[in-house]
């Protein structure tokens, strides 16, 4: 879509459901890559990309259709162009070949154009790729015809979609973050001479277009701005010189914020100007030049934009906003900032509704940063990055400050967030709350005082169980109510025991029997008992929620107060619990004990432990990069986990690499596994990433007592990680690995070489084998591959061992070949972006095998445009009345898209 949008006005956006009543979608149809003509009924009109559509040349071809353009071999002149040979076309494919009656094409034609993205190539629909269906004619000898191209639009392909779209004759699509703009009059002074200019812009074309000084075709111009989503366009204006008249109704520069002329007005100017900084709210800019009266002296304009992301908002209503491109990958080495500003006594929030950025323990790559304020030095709320949804935020002031940042290495899909404007009920409002109010997101809700619980109006507290217990002094113990009775029903209890700054509270259980099963997490529905940190700021950090019969494990504040609150439902009553709090002076909390990374507080003492990838040192306060990493590049072996079949340690992190020749990949089997269990392993576990590192896509996480499937990577690299925590531990794994032939090899445009099996050259390939690869490169290049050397047993029809290669294509796969013996097959290049390679051997005898260089070209002239696919159908005229009895519910790609010009919707239907 951008490729028509830089050559053409056209323009697609995504689609408005109170403003685009009638658009396009991207889906999958039987009939495989193909499209509508033009304009077709109203409401969505699909376009589909089905298997092996997915290429830069054939999306433009359909495009193409939609847009309004027919087949170029199609039209009613094509004969005395080509000639259709016939003989050539696989049967019931024909009509492919039809030429167009004159009702389907409006006149009038611009010449025929060979190297159009509408034209088939001279092979389609052939019966063999050595038969041609198109032979040109009247073509001079020595001269090169590129027929029906899948590359880019012709240069008859841009003519036409400016014509029909009755595009201006001069101005640009600028899809870049930065440029110059330049009227097609101001390069010129009073004497007709170029006046002095620096950039780039529109002077080529104004020069080129320009050969008369003052041409009325270029009185009126149209440039459009497009950056991506979450970025924003300022336009320098540096110089303006328009004849000035009322309201600028005769000669302007006028610049909208969208992509039509329907989009907000920022401003129309006329008249003498210069400096003026103008500043779209969203990704696009559109720009209408009028100059009339150029041949009089006016010189029109000079500017300048810039694509920038962030900016100052003033929020009166809810909006979004969003990482740069998405939902596409955001951009490498980006920083915005926006500041958010909402009227006064109200309140900023922020709800994310999707969120995947790079992944690192404390964030320093990729990540989103937001405060309570309007920079840089405001209080920070929180630093975040991975792929877990955010709490939604709200601020304590009217204002916030979000800050994104990317580096130069993994890129995401990035963000997307709701911004709401809220208010503090509990500071404007006669709220009614006898303790104290707690302001939710667009409510609030009140609260009661430690000993005391809210009644049934959710307005007032009363005497209860619980209280705020001073442990300044000394130590103590806690009761659930009524004990060593039965608890009484509904109750709500809130302990907070405070001890002094820079002391903890430790909680240890002697007696704990509430309803539910044991203390796990998930399981306590009914009655159970809450545990939280209360930190400095009244945040409450939680440790942990348990009921059932068995004694939580001893807890401790992170800071000097301990929150508890009981919870009994009005069904089933139990004894309680009896727990003793005991004050420690808590060495954490002065420089953090000493300890470079993690200091965690424990009864009489303290611990240091390490972030991921360190290990701690034996001073038992530094660290150290861990020592458990092994770099893994033999074909086969056994490994374990550390002091395995012993209890690993804890607070480790140890990682394997592994990595094998190219054309192969690492089978990992485990023969037995006992990890420290959880739901979603969070507290130990094993974690394999298919690739060098853990930015790799990940192949599995696993914890538990069950051995986890053989797991195979899809390369030569293979990543797995051992993360253990503080808590339980256990045996470990043993596990073998293997290097297996086959997989997933990308081409690029340098050679790379792989080969039959991991120990070529020393040893001849092994008995049995049966290994796939798959060789891709870019959707618009094709794999050459050549035998560097070949040696497979022989057979007649190669039934034995064999190499065989295919690829998939039109309505059936391409065979290049099944090779056998000692001759080294022909150089192939394949058709398509992709090479599938099949090596198979029985029983018997092996030989040496085979290396193979591989790497991305161009694909051959003797199939320019050969995965034009949008005919194959088993109908014919599938341009008619294609999708008469379409369904509900098919799967199609977001997002929607409307295509729009500067004058139509869409165009006329059946327009060559």
């Amino acid at each position: 879509m951008r490729h028509w949008e830089n050559f053409t006005c056209i323009k697609f956006v995504e689609r408005d459901a109170k403003l685009h009543a009638n658009y396009i979608y991207f889906t999958v149809k039987n009939c495989g890559c193909c499209s509508f003509l033009g304009k077709n009924g109203n409401g969505r009109q699909p376009i589909s990309i089905g298997r092996n559509c997915e290429k830069f040349g054939i999306i433009i071809h359909e495009l193409g259709h939609t847009i309004g353009f027919q087949h170029e071999h199609a039209r009613g002149d094509r004969d005395k162009h080509i000639i259709i040979n016939k003989g050539n076309i696989m049967r019931g494919q024909e009509y492919n070949f039809d030429v167009l009656s004159p009702e389907e094409v409006d006149l009038p034609l611009l010449p025929y154009d060979y190297n159009s993205i509408m034209h088939y190539a001279k092979n389609s629909f052939s019966k063999s790729s050595y038969l041609d269906t198109i032979t040109p004619i009247g073509i001079p000898p020595g001269t090169h015809i590129e027929l029906g191209q899948r590359r880019r639009l012709s240069r008859g392909d841009i003519l036409q979609a400016n014509l029909l779209y009755k595009c201006a004759s001069c101005g640009h699509t600028y899809q870049q973050n930065s440029g110059q703009i330049i009227g097609p009059h101001y390069i010129y002074t009073g004497n007709g001479v170029l006046s002095e200019y620096e950039g780039s812009g529109d002077v080529a074309d104004a020069g080129e277009e320009n050969a008369d000084k003052f041409d009325a075709s270029l009185s009126t111009c149209e440039w459009r701005i497009t950056a991506t989503n979450g970025e924003k366009i300022i336009l320098h204006l540096q110089h303006l010189h328009l004849m000035e008249s009322d309201d600028c109704s005769e000669d302007y520069l006028e610049i909208r914020d969208g992509y039509w002329h329907r989009s907000p007005l920022v401003q129309r100017l006329c008249g003498s100007a210069s400096n003026e900084i103008i500043t779209t709210q969203t990704s696009r800019m559109l720009i209408n030049y009028v100059n009339r009266h150029a041949g009089q002296g006016y010189r029109g304009f000079k500017a300048r934009f810039e694509v920038v992301c962030g900016g100052d908002i003033q929020l009166t209503k809810d909006q979004s906003i969003d990482s740069p491109n998405y939902p596409v990958d955001y951009m490498p080495n980006k920083e915005c900032i926006w500041r958010i500003n909402v009227p006064i006594h109200h309140q900023v929030a922020l709800k994310f509704q999707f969120f995947e950025l790079e992944k690192h323990d404390n964030c320093i790559h990729d990540y989103i940063e937001i405060r309570d304020g309007n920079h840089s030095e405001s209080r920070l709320i929180g630093r975040f990055c991975g792929d877990k949804l955010p709490p939604s935020i709200k601020t304590r002031t009217n204002q916030m400050y979000i800050k994104f940042v990317s580096d130069g290495s993994v890129q995401k899909l990035g963000f997307s967030a709701a911004l709401m404007l809220d208010v503090d009920e509990c500071k404007f409002m006669d709220h009614g709350c006898q303790h104290t109010c707690i302001n939710t997101l667009g409510s609030y809700q009140c609260g009661c005082h430690a000993g005391y619980e809210l009644q049934a109006n959710g307005k007032n507290c009363e005497d209860a169980c619980g209280g705020v217990v001073d442990a300044t002094k000394s130590n103590g113990t806690l009761y659930s109510p009524s004990y060593p009775d039965l608890y009484p029903n509904a109750k709500h209890c809130v302990w907070e025991v405070v001890a002094p700054v820079n002391h903890a509270v430790f909680l240890n259980f002697t007696h704990f029997d509430l309803e539910g099963t044991k203390f796990q997490y998930t399981k306590c529905k009914y009655d159970y008992l809450y545990i939280y940190s209360k930190m400095r700021d009244n945040r409450l950090k939680k440790i942990g929620i348990f009921c059932g019969n068995e004694l939580p494990p001893m807890v401790n504040s992170e800071q000097n107060v301990l929150r508890l609150e009981f919870h009994s439902d009005r069904t089933v009553q139990r004894s309680g619990f009896v727990a003793q709090f005991i004050i420690d002076v808590d060495e954490c909390a002065i420089n953090n004990g000493g300890c470079q990374h993690r200091c965690q507080n424990t009864y009489g003492s303290y611990k240091c432990s390490c972030r991921n990838g360190y290990t701690l040192h034996d001073n038992g306060h530094n660290c150290t990069e861990t020592k458990c990493k092994f770099e893994i590049t033999t074909s086969y072996g056994v490994l374990q986990s550390p002091n395995y079949p012993e209890d690993y340690p804890r607070n480790i992190y140890c990682y394997w690499h592994f990595q094998t020749v190219l054309g192969h990949r690492i089978q990992l089997t485990f023969h037995d596994f006992e990890v420290e269990s959880h739901q979603e392993c969070i507290y130990d576990y094993v974690a394999i990433y298919d690739g060098r590192s853990e930015n790799s896509s990940t192949l599995g996480t696993y914890c538990g007592g069950r051995e986890p499937y053989a797991v195979t990577a899809s390369t030569n690299e293979m990543f797995m990680v051992l993360a253990t925590d503080a808590g339980l531990q256990r045996k470990g794994f043993t596990a073998t690995f293997v290097s297996e032939c086959g997989g997933y090899l990308r081409a690029t445009n340098h050679s790379q070489v792989f080969y039959s099996h991991p120990r070529y050259g020393s040893r001849n390939y092994k008995r049995n084998m049966y290994c796939d690869w798959r060789i891709q490169s870019d959707p618009d290049s094709s794999v050459k591959i050549k035998f560097l050397h070949f040696e497979i047993e022989y057979s007649e029809r190669c039934d034995y061992d064999f190499l065989e290669i295919t690829e998939e294509g039109y309505s059936m796969n391409t065979i290049h070949g099944r090779f056998c013996g000692k001759h080294k097959p022909p150089i192939i290049i394949s058709k398509s972006d992709t090479l599938l390679l099949r090596f198979q051997t029985d029983e018997s005898n092996s030989l040496r095998g085979f290396a193979i260089s591989f790497m991305a070209v161009d694909p051959p002239d003797d199939d320019a445009g050969g995965e034009d696919f949008d005919a194959v159908t088993p109908f014919p005229g599938y341009l008619k009345n294609m999708y008469a009895s379409e369904t509900d519910g098919e799967d199609f790609l977001p997002p929607t898209v409307v295509a729009h010009s500067s004058h139509h919707i869409l165009p006329p239907s059946r327009l060559m």
